[in-house]
């Protein structure tokens, strides 16, 4: 019989070791997360119905409290109007519903630019901060053989840079014994990170795609290193591809946004991505609206089921994700998504007006010239402005090189300008950093 890690909970009652007891306090997340680790294996079928009920909930809940979906209550969701990052800007004030459900308040402001530059302002529940601690939860149980390894998140805002902790974040402690927790501020010298990374010598590693990159550019390694978990920006297929061949390390990904929490994480047992169907559905849709068959390219939009207090229904998170199956080898119940892809600006345009996400085969950047760190502009369908921040200037060969390397990979007909940057090149406020924008046409 499979041994969950749950089987080691402890608790937070001292004189209580068997079974774990807790407290008032730290009961509700203990329900939720052992709910979790059983609502995972109900069948699609099971979870669907779930999710109905509670879209029930929510649907009468705001036909009643909001002026704006006042007409919503009994409608299918497909029915429902698309609501988009602008929507939730401009009626930010009217969206806002003060009553809440019993035991769901009081609600908290949330504020965020993503990548986008497009800031969103909203209100979350006490109920969406308790399903981020359980799917929190559930990101480590679904990665990690046990609490004990050595852990290292590099992430946005740690007061004093680097901070090394005896124990892991909540809610973990709870679960079991953990060992030592390292967090790195993303605005901290990439240098300075690698350092503290190789002195911790952690066994697993939590952080943006663009910041893993940027380590392999310098040739960075970590003794003991056994697992990368990517968030935060979309992981490329190239950057696994060299986590892999070059740490030797398993990858995995998570999908999550402020405005909604958890959205996916990939499957511990295969490929593919599972929805957090217990806090939110998910649609693919096409751009007329239509849900996409499994391994077709869509809109992903949004639906949180606990969120009384503003209504994100079928919000489009302003990403793209090709659909997965009806059902995952791994026996789990929860939909499946193949794959998360980047922003409508994030896909390369070509010559012939095509467009597809960009393969820069970055691997092999540091054969061809010493580069630490990049970012690719595309002004034209012909023009791609490649900015780089080198050891030292490129030599002439290694610049046609560089060049002739991008061209295999982007495609003929674009012409590529190196600029060079002195420094690290700048991220957003939260740390996120995008390595390929187009400035061509909509970009919202």
């Amino acid at each position: 019989m499979t041994r969950s890690p749950l089987d080691h909970a402890k608790g937070d009652l001292a004189a209580s070791v068997w079974p774990p007891t807790f407290s008032t306090a730290t009961a509700p997340v203990a329900a939720a997360v052992f709910g979790l680790e059983r609502s995972q294996w109900l069948s699609a079928e099971a979870i669907a119905a779930g999710q109905a009920r509670q879209l029930a909930m929510l649907l009468d809940h705001f036909a009643q409290h909001s002026r704006l979906f006042a007409d919503c209550g009994g409608k299918p969701l497909a029915s429902l109007p698309i609501l988009t990052r602008r929507d939730v800007q401009a009626r930010y004030g009217e969206q806002h519903v003060k009553h809440l459900p019993e035991g769901y308040g009081p609600a908290y402001p949330v504020s965020t630019s993503g990548s986008t530059g497009e800031p969103v302002k909203l209100w979350r529940t006490q109920v969406n901060m308790l399903h981020w601690v359980a799917h929190t939860m559930r990101w480590h149980m679904w990665n990690e053989p046990d609490f004990t390894g050595r852990l290292a998140a590099l992430h946005a805002t740690v007061p004093g840079g680097i901070v090394t902790e005896p124990e892991w974040g909540a809610p973990v402690p709870l679960f079991g014994d953990t060992g030592p927790f390292l967090r790195i501020d993303l605005a901290t010298d990439i240098g300075a990170q690698i350092d503290a990374l190789s002195n911790f010598k952690p066994t697993s590693l939590i952080a943006y795609p663009s910041t893993l990159r940027e380590m392999l550019l310098r040739g960075a390694t970590f003794t003991g290193l056994e697992r990368v978990r990517a968030l935060g920006e979309s992981l490329s297929d190239d950057l696994r591809a060299a986590l892999t061949a070059r740490w030797n390390v398993a990858v995995s990904d998570c999908y999550s946004s402020a405005e909604v929490g958890y959205i996916a994480l990939q499957c511990p047992n295969s490929d593919l991505y599972h929805v957090m169907a217990e806090s939110v559905i998910v649609e693919i849709l096409t751009e007329d609206g239509i849900p996409c068959k499994d391994g077709k390219c869509g809109r992903i939009t949004v639906t949180d089921l606990h969120n009384f207090a503003t209504p994100m229904i079928r919000y489009q998170t302003g990403d793209y994700g090709i659909a997965g199956p009806a059902a995952c080898p791994c026996g789990r119940g929860l939909p499946t998504i193949r794959k998360i892809l980047g922003r409508t600006r994030n896909m390369i345009t070509k010559p012939d007006g095509s467009r597809h996400w960009p393969l820069t085969g970055f691997a092999r950047f540091r054969d061809l010239a010493p580069i630490i760190q990049y970012q690719m502009i595309q002004h034209s369908p012909e023009a791609i402005e490649m900015r780089i921040v080198a050891e030292r200037s490129l030599t002439s060969p290694e610049e046609h090189a560089l060049k002739d390397h991008l061209r295999e990979t982007l495609g003929d007909g674009i012409t590529v300008t190196l600029v060079y940057h002195g420094g690290r090149l700048p991220t957003g406020p939260t740390g996120k950093f995008e390595e390929f924008m187009s400035l061509i046409g909509e970009t919202a």
